[in-house]
C-alpha cells in the first residue's frame, strides 16, 4: 500500500492515552501523520480480524489537531476490504468546529481530539481479515495541522 501512514515515536505514547480512554474496544488502532502535512495519496491502515459474524459492533474515527488546523471539518474516504476481496468505499463528513469555530472535540494544550461515529449496528458478513484505509478529500493538500488518525471498532449496545 503506497503511501502508508508511518507512526514516528512520540505519537506511540499519545497512543497509550487513547486506548487507556476504553477497554471495550473489539478493535482500535491509531496511525501519526506527518508533521509536514497529511497528503490526499496516504493512507492510515488498520488490519483485524473477525472471528463472530453475530455480534454487531460500532465503527469510529479517531482524529487528533492541533489549533493549526484551518477547518472546522474534514472529509474522509474509508476503503473497507473483505476476507473475500471485495472492497467498499464510504465517504464521512465530519464537523469539527461550530458555528463560532470552537472545537466540538476534547483535549489539552495544543491538541483536540474527536471520535467520530459513522457505522452503527453493523455486523460482518464473512469471517476473517478485513482491513480499512483512510484517506482524506480535502482541497488542501498536504493537510495542515492533523497529526493522527485511528479506528475503532466497539460492540453495540442492544437497545
Amino acid at each position: 500500500m503506497t503511501g502508508r501512514v508511518h507512526m514516528i515515536g512520540w505519537c506511540v505514547i499519545l497512543s497509550f492515552q487513547w486506548a487507556a480512554c476504553g477497554s471495550d474496544a473489539a478493535f482500535s488502532g491509531h496511525e501519526a501523520l506527518p508533521s509536514t502535512g497529511w497528503l490526499s495519496s496516504e493512507s492510515a491502515s488498520f488490519e483485524w480480524q473477525v472471528r463472530d459474524t453475530m455480534t454487531q459492533h460500532d465503527f469510529f474515527i479517531d482524529l487528533r489537531h492541533d489549533q493549526t488546523y484551518p477547518f472546522s471539518n474534514i472529509y474522509l474516504f474509508v476503503d473497507f476490504t473483505f476476507p473475500n476481496g471485495k472492497s467498499l468505499r464510504d465517504t464521512v463528513a465530519c464537523t469539527l468546529a461550530d458555528d463560532r469555530g470552537r472545537w466540538l472535540g476534547s483535549g489539552w494544550g495544543n491538541l483536540v481530539d474527536h471520535r467520530i461515529g459513522f457505522k452503527r449496528n453493523t455486523s460482518f458478513p464473512i469471517p476473517g481479515d478485513y482491513s480499512i484505509e483512510i484517506v482524506h478529500g480535502m482541497r488542501q493538500n498536504p493537510l495542515l495541522g492533523m497529526r493522527d488518525v485511528g479506528f475503532r471498532l466497539e460492540a453495540s449496545n442492544p437497545k
